[in-house]
């Protein structure tokens, strides 16, 4: 069924593309960045080994403040990327953080461009936001080892049926999940009913609930305010528009002056809106062009972004849209933060249990229609008190339901592990410079000089047979400088050059991210320090710094001197699966690339042409080709303390995991 999945997604890209572009026409965030939609994005190297949140639009962004905010507290903002399918849902992201959270847009469903996002994003956790449950996605994740967290899940009945139909496709996903953290107890039963562990699945409530109501508007209430009644409809649909603008007039002859605040849901829909109202004849402004109310003015048009809190914060009674219209409900809590009671309508199935507590808090109240909506209104506003009580109402229903950040959070702790170190990209004389500033204050290209070739106790022993690794003294502390050199027949052209490419992409910085991004597991490899990029006309050269394991020795070396304990044995097994587990693909796995240090610790070194690859057979090749390392040296020294029988203890320590 996948595979039938992945031949739709890829017809259906083309498509895709055109209708972005076609909404491109009058939301021209939909045409910006389209090679993200295909999974073209810049290295980010400060963002490898990042979570990454996926939110869909304005209401997941939402959702996901409070959570992006407790990580903030505890990971650096490099290491927080946030993707959304909607230009409006950058926007929303941007207007709360600037530019201090990242933002790409997510890629289409399709197996090239989920794995050239995954591939150059690297990211060390998914987290999906309510229902973003793309089944390539969620694939690729998957062959890739990255843990995919499900937060604020909720799950209708619709859904689960709808989920239930194509258990082929869908079944997967539900035990790779690492995490499904509920908004509800009514979704937390609907999510095990798809099978998912439940020792994977806890109910931490509703994100929302967490979200900060909006600071106090400095803004002085505007004159047209003050004594008049107003309704706001917000997050409307179309159907929802036409049933209230027929029925606001008759309403608005009972109510002289009563002004209605229209805000509808989608962007590219402000002039259909704005011209319907001009063909009605009613009398409105535009918030867009600065118009004012005055007191013959119907309806106010809110045709700007990010502006409901604003609205609802004016309104004497609001309405939640895509509720009398069959959409589902969109957020009433926006509403209810403001101390603001809420009507709605029927159609609720996005958020049933929500809006069910509501109403049964007192909090709010169900309507059938547009005209029992203005009725309803009407029995509110002819009783002040009644109005109030329901106000404090909604103030403690908000009050009660607050805490999922922190549960969602003692919830992920375990996942999380330590964030990625700090980096920095300089340049020097049109040379690149990254390295981490924790460890290293400053960064010259001085630094990248090896010691003289006569100091024999600079030089460190490698298998590659492309020069040597030189200890060097950096701030204060040993590390390991290699020059990066080619192998082959392309080293009788050219030794230590390699066609220019961004800088990115080139060797020393790609090794630097990876092991950052490694360092970040807890895996066992040296700690990266600093890379170097040189470019030329056409060619490039290239040096990286790594931290020394002190008092350690590879295998080879080993070998020569004594027999390896089965226990040392088990450790190089353990490591090596460590690295597997994680997708770490070796290049050049060998007996010269393992280190024991003195205390019995073993290590993994030399990652250049490495990287994060998916699926598995490659796993044996890469321990076949260990093996036949081993046997290569064993042919080569005089004294090599290594029989096949030892093969044994190796693979019995990478199984033991």
């Amino acid at each position: 069924m996948h595979r039938g999945y992945r031949v739709l997604s890829r017809l259906l890209m083309l498509p895709m593309l055109a209708w972005l572009w076609w909404r491109g026409r009058k939301e021209p965030g939909y045409r910006s960045r389209m090679g993200e939609r295909l999974g073209f994005l810049r290295p980010r190297p400060a963002s490898s080994g990042c979570i990454l949140i996926q939110a869909a639009s304005v209401g997941e962004v939402q959702a996901a403040r409070p959570l992006i905010q407790a990580l903030r507290g505890r990971w650096p903002d490099h290491a927080l990327l946030v993707s959304t399918h909607t230009p409006t849902g950058a926007a929303t992201l941007h207007n709360h953080w600037g530019d201090d959270i990242a933002h790409v847009f997510s890629p289409l469903d399709t197996p090239g461009a989920c794995g050239r996002f995954l591939d150059r994003l690297q990211p060390r956790m998914l987290v999906l936001l309510e229902r973003e449950l793309w089944p390539e996605m969620l694939l690729q994740c998957r062959q890739r080892a990255i843990p995919v967290v499900l937060v604020n899940a909720r799950l209708s009945d619709h859904s689960l049926r709808l989920y239930q139909r194509w258990p082929g496709l869908m079944a997967p996903i539900w035990s790779q999940l690492a995490l499904v953290a509920a908004a509800d107890g009514a979704s937390m039963d609907r999510l095990q009913a798809l099978g998912i562990p439940p020792e994977r699945l806890v109910n931490t409530g509703n994100l929302k609930f967490d979200t900060p109501p909006p600071a106090a508007d400095a803004r002085p209430v505007p004159p047209w305010l003050i004594g008049r009644t107003v309704i706001v409809a917000g997050s409307t649909h179309e159907a929802e528009e036409t049933a209230l603008l027929s029925a606001w007039p008759a309403w608005q002859v009972r109510h002289p002056g009563a002004l209605l605040i229209l805000v509808p849901r989608h962007p590219q829909r402000f002039e259909a809106v704005a011209d319907r109202l001009a063909k009605l004849g009613l009398i409105h402004v535009r918030h867009s062009l600065g118009e004012t109310p005055t007191p013959q003015t119907q309806v106010l048009l809110g045709d700007t972004m990010g502006e409901l809190s604003h609205w609802y914060r004016l309104s004497t009674v609001c309405f939640i849209g895509g509720t009398l219209a069959p959409v589902g409900g969109h957020n009433p809590l926006e509403a209810l933060a403001l101390s603001k009671p809420v009507l709605f309508g029927p159609h609720i199935r996005n958020a049933q249990t929500l809006f069910e507590a509501i109403e049964a808090a007192g909090a709010g109240q169900r309507v059938v229609d547009a005209d029992e909506l203005l009725a309803t209104a009407e029995a509110w506003i002819a009783h002040p008190e009644g109005l109030n009580q329901k106000a404090r109402r909604a103030t403690e229903f908000m009050r009660l339901h607050q805490g999922a950040t922190q549960r969602c959070m003692q919830s992920l702790k375990p996942l999380l592990g330590d964030p990625p170190a700090p980096l920095q990209c300089v340049e020097v004389q049109n040379e690149t410079f990254w390295f981490d500033d924790s460890r290293l204050p400053d960064i010259q290209p001085a630094q990248f000089t090896p010691p003289p070739i006569s100091s024999a106790q600079g030089v460190l022993a490698t298998g590659s047979g492309r020069g040597q690794a030189h200890l060097v003294n950096i701030a204060g502390h040993p590390a390991v400088l290699r020059h990066y050199r080619r192998g082959g027949l392309m080293a009788r052209l050219s030794k230590d050059q390699y066609w220019r490419k961004p800088v990115g992409h080139s060797r020393a910085m790609r090794e630097f991210a990876l092991l950052r991004f490694m360092r970040s597991w807890g895996l066992p490899v040296p700690a990266p320090l600093a890379a170097r990029h040189q470019p030329g006309d056409w060619f490039y050269r290239a040096d990286i710094l790594v931290e020394l394991i002190p008092d350690s020795q590879n295998v080879a070396q080993c070998l020569s001197q004594r027999p390896l304990e089965p226990g040392e044995w088990h450790a190089l097994g353990r490591a090596i699966r460590q690295l597997h587990d994680r997708q770490i693909f070796h290049a050049d796995l060998n007996c010269h690339n393992l280190l024991l240090d003195a205390r019995g610790m073993a290590w993994v070194v030399d990652f250049d042409r490495c990287e994060i690859r998916p699926g598995t057979p490659w796993k044996e090749a890469n321990l076949a080709r260990l093996q036949r390392s081993l046997r290569k040296e064993k042919g080569k020294r005089p004294v090599f303390h290594w029989g096949d029988d030892e093969w044994a203890h190796l693979i019995h320590g990478y199984h033991s995991i």
